[in-house]
């Protein structure tokens, strides 16, 4: 999966209910945590790979 122009997997985020996939008008793709939303604690858009997350919660389809 490329984000933001290079070659970085997305680690937890990449089958988290709470991430979404969002890209730019460039074609630069970012991860968005949904979990930000609502609590503080959690990075809009965290630096990647993400290896470990207190709200990490696995889906069945990955990012949306």
């Amino acid at each position: 999966m490329e984000v933001s122009g290079s070659q970085t997997q997305p680690g937890l985020c990449a089958d988290c209910i709470h991430a979404r996939r969002i890209e730019s008008d460039r074609g630069s793709l970012f991860i968005r945590c949904e979990l930000a939303l609502t609590d503080n604690r959690f990075k809009k858009y965290p630096r990647l790979p993400v290896l470990s997350c207190l709200g990490y919660q696995r889906g069945a389809e990955g990012l949306a």
